[in-house]
């Protein structure tokens, strides 16, 4: 995420006390809001947490307890009090770039420098020196606008005094440092030590690997740096360090090393001189700086460029140097290794001739052990072919017997179970002839009983029988005259001369005049026919015609 630079402070107006947190939060630069109308609560009314508040009634300015600000809380006051600002008390910061700065010797330079600042309102017993009544004086008669324009008019004056006193070579140097790293960084420059850049107790001497082997040692190679010199050795360790350094760092004047400790010296605590220069000045006004911050130095490009290239120059003789000592170390190396191999393929080649040697021994060691073992086994193979054909002939002797056991097991078993099975069969055959003669006897008892039974039912039966028959009869005669009564067709002829077909009529000629009443619904033959037949005695033939 890019860095956000706060360059302006400002204040602004919020439309209720809850959405001041918010607007704080998204904006960096706000520093005083502005509260609207108080228009939800119209008996209390809140401050909320991590702001100084300044509460108005009617429009002037009201202090809880005999202090400006009000502490943060709920309030329970009539609608007419109203929080007018709120102002952070979180330390915030800005930022100021300021461009075209002279040097002493008349070169431009731009520096950004941020500050860190806070209001100075809180209690005095908490912050000595603070007082509530800076937050309305910062209000009222500073502004987060007017504030911001006088850091900005006090940064460029100091900024440019302080460059003005200084040459371009020196101006890197401006930055805030401790005493312990200001003390670290000069004394081993004056001292001539080299800087701090690679301390003495960094550089490790590492000899190279003698095998031995190899030739002795030549006269003129360093153990330390491993290739030959033109100097004497020497013991001393401080030069072999010197030595190192030298290689790593590169070689540079000595005018150098002061220069940089005098930059260094000079430029050193220099924001806390502005701090406390503008601390004077901003204090009484309710304002404090914490902190002064150089961000960034630029030079111009041309002044830049030569200050890379003399520094690439040294680190270029020091590259030539390092290069050098390595060409050497490698041809060094090389002969070494040449030397190595030399040794270790003679070493290989008594070690091949002494393997041959042993494989010889262990070769003949190995026939004889192979051939004390072929005895071994010849003597085992005949000791196990004669318990082999003992073991089987004891087996065969062994079968055999058993075989003969077996048989007369097997016969005695035979006898033993047909004499079993004659007497059972006896046994069997004289209880059946038991049982069917009993049930024989049974047998006839129970049916002799069953005819009498039979008989005697009969005889009891056989009147139901008649009365049955009789009833079956005359109710198929019933049915005989019920069909002769439908049938239209039948013809009835008198059997004694005529009297009878006479005496009909006439009971037919009656019973026309009585059939014409309502009286009588059936025919006349219907009811002449029903007296014929239920009387019995009726003498008429009937032909079906």
């Amino acid at each position: 995420m890019p860095q956000i630079r706060s360059d302006n402070l400002r204040s602004d107006n919020v439309s209720a006390v809850s959405h001041a947190i918010d607007r704080f939060g998204e904006d960096g630069t706000l520093i005083v809001a502005r509260s609207g109308h108080r228009l939800c609560n119209p008996i209390y009314f809140t401050v909320p947490e991590g702001y100084y508040a300044l509460v108005t009634k009617f429009g002037a300015e009201k202090k809880f307890q005999g202090k400006a600000t009000w502490p943060a809380g709920i309030h329970v006051k009539p609608p007419w009090y109203k929080v007018s600002h709120l102002v952070t008390k979180q330390s915030f910061v800005f930022n100021t770039s300021i461009r075209e700065c002279k040097t002493k010797d008349n070169v431009s330079c731009s520096i950004d420098i941020a500050l860190i600042m806070r209001i100075r309102g809180e209690d005095p017993s908490i912050h000595p020196n603070d007082d509530p009544e800076y937050v309305r004086k910062f209000v009222h008669e500073v502004t987060a606008e007017g504030l911001a324009q006088q850091i900005r008019d006090s940064e460029a004056e100091a900024v440019r005094k302080l460059t003005r006193s200084v040459y371009h070579t020196e101006v890197f140097g401006l930055r805030s440092v401790s005493g312990a790293e200001l003390a670290s960084t000069i004394s081993p420059i004056i001292d001539g030590v080299g800087g701090s850049e690679v301390p003495s107790e960094s550089v490790v001497a590492v000899p190279v690997p003698e095998d031995e082997t190899t030739a002795p040692e030549s006269p003129n190679t360093d153990p330390f740096i491993g290739n030959a010199t033109n100097r004497e050795r020497t013991s001393d360790g401080d030069d072999i360090a010197k030595e190192e350094r030298k290689d790593l760092i590169g070689d540079h004047d000595e005018s150098d090393k002061l220069e940089a400790a005098y930059a260094t010296e000079f430029g050193a605590n220099v924001t806390d001189a502005m701090r406390n220069r503008m601390n004077a000045q901003f204090m009484p006004q309710g304002v404090e700086i914490l902190d002064v911050i150089i961000e960034k130095i630029e030079l111009p490009d041309i002044i830049q460029n030569q200050m890379t290239k003399k520094t690439l120059v040294i680190s270029k003789n020091a590259e030539q140097r390092m290069q050098h000592k390595f060409s050497m170390m490698e041809l060094a190396q090389k002969e070494e290794l040449k030397a190595l191999q030399q040794s270790h393929g003679e070493r290989k080649a008594e070690a091949i001739e002494h393997g041959k040697e042993q494989v010889l021994k262990q070769q003949n060691k190995l026939n004889m052990i192979k051939a004390e073992g072929q005895r071994i086994v010849s003597y085992i193979d005949t000791e196990n072919s004669i318990n082999n054909g003992m073991i089987h002939w004891k087996g065969e002797h062994t079968v055999q017997k058993i075989n003969l056991q077996s048989k007369m097991e097997v016969e005695s078993i035979k006898l033993e179970a047909q004499s079993r099975s004659t007497k059972q069969e006896t046994d069997a055959n004289y209880e059946v002839n038991v049982v069917e003669s009993k049930s024989e006897l049974e047998s006839s008892n129970l049916k002799a009983k069953g005819d009498a039974l039979m008989y005697n039912a009969h005889g009891t039966v056989a009147p139901m029988i008649r009365t049955l028959n009789n009833h079956l009869t005359e109710k198929k005669r019933l049915e005989v005259n019920d069909c002769l009564a439908s049938n239209s067709k039948v013809t009835i002829t008198g059997t004694s001369g005529g009297e009878a077909a006479n005496k009909m009529i006439l009971a037919d000629a009656a019973l026309a005049k009585a059939n014409n009443s309502a009286l009588f619904k059936a025919s006349r033959s219907e009811m002449i026919s029903e007296l014929a037949v239920a009387s019995g005695k009726a003498k008429v033939r009937l032909v079906n015609q």
